[in-house]
């Protein structure tokens, strides 16, 4: 999540190398001879999944953690006055920028090999990201961007009716899947890994128990949670400092969007 600016300095999307030799690079080189710069700030939002994404592949990457201030100051290079962005640098030094959460995340999802094994299988993973990436949308749009005596009847209408059909929904889609805590066959994907993101993000808002809780009513979306819990590259990368901070970060950056004497559950590494 970000607040535009006007004149925002940009990175070229375009470069002067042709498509088919960009093309050609990319799939000629080794994900461990790239380097990955994601820059977002440290927040449990758009450019969550992203970051797990590169955690996961264990490849050469940086995170450029950005403040507000900076962000403010024009001091950022994105792509279309908002964040995150994805810089990747080839051996040939040529750089390559993704904008928008979408794009990069279904592009590194495909690196790392979690877009599953065809074509169908990358279709069924997309429709479960999006549907995903929608939930999250709306809460923002719902539950956060609205005057304080509107914030009640909002959350329960969220709560009540998206969140409860969310679920339902994605439990049936994994019953039918094999109930395997997995989205689309029998391995991790881009989606089981957004799922908790999604999940995670939720936990970060003051009136996050309520959405967990019915989270948990779920059985099978839960074992998806739990099966990404279990994932020693994550696991790991959860009990760092920096994730720790970009949670602190989203707590308090969150705290506003709930009612007076509302506080977020934290940390959020421990409780769920």
């Amino acid at each position: 999540m970000s607040t535009p600016t006007a004149n925002k300095p940009k990175h070229a999307l375009h470069t002067q190398e042709s498509s088919t030799e960009i093309s050609k690079l990319l799939a000629e080189t080794n994900n461990n001879d790239i380097h990955f710069t994601l820059t977002y700030f440290e927040l449990a939002s758009v450019g969550s999944t992203a970051r797990e994404l590169l955690e996961y592949a264990g490849v050469n990457h940086t995170k450029n953690n950005v403040t507000r201030k900076e962000w403010k100051e024009g001091k950022v290079l994105s792509g279309f006055s908002y964040l995150p962005i994805l810089t990747v640098r080839l051996p040939n030094q040529l750089e390559l920028h993704f904008s928008e959460s979408i794009a990069i995340d279904t592009f590194l999802a495909e690196r790392f090999g979690l877009l599953g094994d065809n074509i169908w299988e990358a279709n069924l993973i997309r429709m479960f990201y999006l549907n995903m990436t929608y939930l999250r949308e709306r809460t923002f749009t719902v539950a956060f961007a609205n005057p304080m005596e509107q914030r009640i009847k909002n959350r329960a209408w969220l709560l009540d009716n998206v969140l409860k059909k969310f679920l339902q929904d994605h439990e049936h889609h994994l019953m039918e899947n094999g109930s395997n805590g997995h989205y689309v066959g029998n391995k991790v994907t881009l989606a089981d890994i957004h799922l908790w993101n999604i999940v995670h993000f939720f936990g970060t808002v003051p009136w996050g128990q309520m959405a967990i809780d019915e989270f948990k009513r779920h059985s099978l979306v839960w074992k998806v949670k739990e099966t990404v819990d279990s994932l020693p590259q994550l696991a790991k990368w959860r009990t760092s400092e920096e994730f720790k901070a970009t949670e602190r970060n989203s707590i308090e950056d969150y705290s506003d969007t709930g009612l007076d004497g509302e506080d977020a559950i934290a940390p959020l590494a421990v409780v769920l």
